[in-house]
């Protein structure tokens, strides 16, 4: 490989690194409940509203002077027809954007998923469902290298983008489409609820290469997720929330806990969230947020431990994100950051 060549894919790496996981193409969200459809796509229309418009957005950085790497998401999912004698039975659909940037944009990922999802009663009461979601994904990378300095640009006032790079290896990642697919069991009470599902990602293996290397491929994701609310009193709500990712030799899990403050009118209340997550070996995540009628907003921080401190101790993430959901609502739904 070559020098000029090595110095680019360092800049790169340096940048992707500062990921906590790295997977192509996938989100990496702390506040991954609040971005249902890139967990499992059986999610789609699921919880209390008739449809919802969700947004994230997460930041990191190693100090000062150096880009931030966001990750963008936007999705709208909600129930499209519902079954008129049984409304547990419905059939959702969802669109979600996703955006890696870097580099000062010199870097983008870019993918659009498209969701439908099927949910079943699997009792009288409806207290207990079946979801089966399938999707697909259509994504694109592009390293933009007008935007890059190379040695071969180092004159003596400097970088002059303006002069080839004379890197005849060098190329954009080409597009690809890929097919997802999971399945959502979950229980619905007066108090409490609790879902369950398995997920998987990419089942379309796709060469993925700055360099043309048809031997560098996205492998598939697994997702195991769970998660249960319910309220504690008239004026407190418990929620839990759980992931298992599994991707190649790439394993992680973060589960974490969140209590509910209710304010104003019992129908529609107000709620202060406060609550904290681990994700294994990199980060204690503390959560705050706050919901207003069809409003939720969530803010978290993530604070490195052990060694991925050691080796990126400089690193700032932080991530917001925003639900709205629509006005038809069920009566007393249980107020969650994900819901």
């Amino acid at each position: 490989m070559r020098k000029s060549t090595r110095y680019l894919l360092t800049a790169v790496t340096a940048l992707l690194l500062a990921i906590t996981q790295l997977r192509a193409q996938d989100p990496v969200f702390s506040q991954f409940y609040s971005s249902p459809l890139s967990v499992n796509p059986a999610l789609a229309g699921n919880g209390d509203a008739s449809w919802r418009i969700v947004g994230n957005r997460r930041s990191q950085w190693l100090g000062e002077g150096v880009e931030p790497l966001t990750t963008t998401s936007i999705c709208f999912d909600g129930k499209l027809f519902k079954q008129e004698a049984k409304e547990s039975n419905y059939i959702a659909g969802g669109l979600m954007f996703l955006q890696d940037r870097g580099l000062s944009g010199a870097y983008k990922s870019n993918s659009f998923h498209f969701i439908v999802s099927s949910h079943v009663g699997l009792d009288e009461d409806e207290m207990h469902g079946l979801s089966i979601g399938l999707g697909g994904t259509y994504s694109n990378t592009v390293i933009n290298f007008a935007e890059l300095s190379f040695p071969q640009q180092l004159g003596p006032s400097g970088f002059n983008r303006a002069l080839p790079t004379q890197e005849p290896y060098l190329s954009n990642i080409q597009p690809y489409f890929s097919m997802f697919a999971g399945i959502n069991y979950s229980l619905v009470s007066e108090g409490a609820s609790f879902d369950f599902g398995v997920s998987g990602y990419r089942f379309l293996k796709t060469a993925r290469s700055a360099l043309n290397d048809k031997e560098q491929i996205d492998p598939p994701r697994y997702n195991i997720h769970a998660d249960y609310q319910t309220f504690l009193s008239d004026k407190w709500v418990f929620n839990s929330n759980a992931i298992c990712m599994l991707e190649s030799n790439l394993n992680s899990w973060t589960a974490g806990v969140n209590f509910g403050r209710l304010f104003g009118d019992e129908e529609s209340p107000s709620v202060i969230n406060a609550g904290i997550w681990y994700r294994s070996k990199e980060a204690v995540i503390p959560y705050l947020g706050f919901g207003y009628r069809n409003l939720q907003a969530g803010f978290t921080y993530d604070v490195p431990v052990g060694t991925y401190k050691s080796s990126l101790g400089n690193l700032k993430t932080y991530e917001i994100s925003l639900i709205f959901r629509s006005p038809q609502r069920v009566a007393r739904p249980i107020p969650c950051p994900w819901k």
